[in-house]
């Protein structure tokens, strides 16, 4: 979604130097998170959910007040099919503009759901890219931006976009940016582990591109943790954000209910679950032999052993720009490591890859990335 800005405003012999790596994770440390995952759809109705949709000549995201009145569809009120369930996957086709939102507020939540497009768009945005987003830490009445979405933050799902962040009028959030080129080859403040700290941002672009192909479905994943949140694509983080503020409020913003956007694209969802957060003591200890891999077209196995207490890891982090050209088999999360068990990661160059550094890779856990555990990655 795009919401207009005036409504927001050495390299060498590095390889196999058998150095010891030690991770602790940040604080007192976590052990494996507690499965308990909830199904948010349970593939035969929208149980849980309330839907609504604006008037149906309003166009594009700002109201134009010389529109003659025309009442909105409403809530629960669905005469265009825009939201259909069909042997257990969801389709919301995108004709009408509006949204799903669930009846229950959350806080302190991983959130998981799997996506992929279809081949309708709808006027004013048959010509873009196929566009829609979850809304989450949503408030208020379910007109309040656009006419059809809640004041919120916004993980962007839109074809080569998914993880982008949008301010939805739901608070400030602090990132990680530096410049960088968007996928329609315009400026914008992109996601960088490197960067230092930057508020006051209406959009940030994700980190890299990990989504899968047109017609196959892709995995995307939220992580809310208090004021602080984590956007995941297919097993890698592509978005941070820190601290999200209302200062019309004075206060963080940590809990509110979930919105899936109907935006002009027709797609569908066959999963969406829900679980909270746990966090526990314990101390695992995780161990690499390279502390410094060297990447080639070939590809370079990194392995990576757990000698303490059990952790769960949710994602891979690629630091770095042009990140979505280096190729990374990644196990399946979310992983649990016992003690003395190990995982594997495999790295290479995609073909042509344009890649520079400097370039890092670390874990993800429910509590954050592992704390003094970064291998770096160097390019010839």
């Amino acid at each position: 979604m795009k919401i207009a800005k005036s409504c927001q405003e050495n390299s060498s012999t590095v390889l196999h130097v058998l150095i010891i790596v030690v991770c602790v994770f940040a604080g007192s440390g976590v052990k494996a998170q507690k499965k308990g995952w909830t199904s948010l759809f349970n593939g035969k109705d929208l149980t849980g959910w309330d839907t609504y949709l604006r008037a149906t000549n309003i166009i594009g995201y700002v109201d134009d007040p010389n529109l003659p009145y025309e009442p909105p569809i409403g809530l629960n009120n669905d005469p265009l099919n825009v939201f259909t369930i069909s042997n257990g996957i969801l389709r919301i086709s995108g004709e009408a503009w509006g949204a799903m939102t669930t009846k229950k507020s959350y806080s302190n939540y991983h959130i998981r759901f799997e996506t992929k497009w279809g081949e309708q768009k709808y006027f004013p945005k048959d010509t873009a890219l196929r566009d829609a987003g979850l809304l989450f830490h949503c408030t208020g009445p379910f007109d309040f931006a656009s006419k059809c979405w809640m004041r919120s933050l916004e993980m962007q799902v839109e074809e080569s976009n998914i993880g982008d962040y949008y301010d939805v009028y739901g608070g400030a959030p602090e990132f990680q940016v530096s410049d960088g080129i968007g996928t329609l080859h315009e400026k914008v403040p992109q996601y960088d582990a490197f960067a230092p700290l930057k508020r006051g941002l209406w959009r940030v672009h994700r980190s890299g591109n990990f989504e899968s192909p047109h017609g196959e479905w892709t995995r995307s994943e939220l992580v809310a943790r208090q004021a602080d949140v984590v956007f995941i694509v297919n097993g890698f983080v592509v978005n941070r954000l820190y601290n999200i503020f209302r200062q019309d409020l004075n206060r963080q913003v940590t809990s509110g209910k979930l919105q899936f956007q109907s935006e002009g694209a027709e797609h569908y969802f066959r999963m969406i679950e829900i679980r909270p957060l746990h966090f526990s003591s314990g101390t695992p200890k995780l161990m690499s032999r390279d502390s410094v891999v060297r990447i080639t077209n070939e590809e370079t196995n990194i392995e990576i052993v757990n000698e303490g207490d059990a952790v769960e890891i949710i994602a891979v982090e690629i630091l770095g720009k042009n990140i979505d050209h280096i190729k990374v088999k990644l196990p399946e999360f979310p992983l649990v490591l016992k003690k003395g068990k190990k995982t594997n990661l495999s790295v290479s160059l995609k073909p042509g890859a344009g890649v520079k550094g400097p370039l890092a890779l670390r874990l993800e856990t429910v509590s954050g990335p592992v704390q003094d555990f970064e291998i770096q990655l160097i390019v010839p």
